[in-house]
């Protein structure tokens, strides 16, 4: 490709701005939402292994048991070889925590003849250990244990936040399917509308010996710049919302342990370069069956 052919392509793009504009957005709305879906991905896979990191079993103790019979507990947990730290947590000291943490309402414990919590082992996970599945099984194994009358894991919020993850991911691979495969149409049927427009001027050239390497060339540079602008539009849009919309948004307390990100520069270069291939797909088919009539 030469720089005439360049030239051909920027005074197409010039002649025929309404459709290019139309294609160019096209492509930036639909990199917008996949890549808004990307983001999303990103930052709850983050999120969830930052969540999982902080994860801690409790393994709440019979009355009563002896200290032989908690250090055989606390071996007997050392052994399944997923237990990176056991602490051991007396009744009182829970006691004094609960007191502490309810501050103005702690009154209403001062009528208690006894203190109602059981001692505890708090259990902090190995990294390898801390898949909703190897948790559960974990727990599991814990409670049947002698000497252990429960196990606490948050078990709830782990299937569901996971179960809501696995949502987005396949909603989001649907929806990037269904966006290349129309933005490969608008892309072809732009192209063709162009081809369409100019085709007194395409059939003078076949007359008077063009190949159709001539004919093609800059319609391939003129589709591969609407990917290229419409993915770099689209990227530096949602950027823009992005930086607008995180300052607001607050991480501090009980999600002090995860900091949302934007895409890393590599995969919104991918996000650039899938939407330049999109075009060139999509101008490749549009003129092999424009050429064929």
């Amino acid at each position: 490709m030469s720089m005439l052919e360049a030239k051909r392509a920027l005074r197409d793009i010039k002649n025929n701005k309404v459709l290019n504009t139309v294609s160019v957005l096209t492509i930036s709305l639909s990199v917008f939402i996949v890549s808004a879906f990307m983001l999303f991905f990103i930052n709850a896979t983050d999120f969830l292994d930052g969540w999982r990191k902080g994860v801690r079993i409790i393994a709440y103790m019979s009355d009563g048991v002896s200290e032989p019979a908690r250090l055989a507990l606390i071996d007997a947990i050392k052994k399944t070889g997923q237990a990176e730290d056991i602490v051991f947590i007396s009744k009182d000291a829970a006691f004094k925590d609960l007191k502490k943490k309810i501050g103005e309402q702690s009154s209403l414990l001062e009528g208690l003849d006894q203190n109602p919590l059981p001692d505890s082992l708090e259990i902090t996970l190995k990294d390898v250990s801390r898949s909703p599945a190897e948790i559960e099984a974990l727990a599991g194994r814990i409670a049947d244990l002698p000497n252990v009358d429960d196990v606490e894991y948050a078990q709830k919020w782990l299937h569901r936040f996971n179960g809501v993850y696995n949502l987005f991911k396949i909603t989001g691979g649907v929806l990037a399917s269904i966006f290349f495969i129309a933005t490969l149409l608008i892309i072809a049927n732009t192209i063709r509308m162009i081809m369409y427009s100019r085709r007194e001027e395409i059939e003078i050239l076949r007359i008077v010996g063009a190949d159709e390497n001539f004919i093609r060339y800059p319609l391939f540079i003129e589709a591969i710049l609407q990917g290229f602008l419409g993915g770099l539009i689209g990227i530096v849009t949602l950027f823009l919302a992005f930086i607008l919309t995180v300052p607001g948004l607050s991480t501090e307390g009980a999600f002090s342990f995860f900091e949302m990100r934007f895409i890393p520069l590599k995969f919104s270069l991918a996000i650039v370069l899938c939407s330049m291939m999109i075009g060139w797909i999509g101008c490749y088919f549009s003129i092999r069956k424009f050429l064929k009539h």
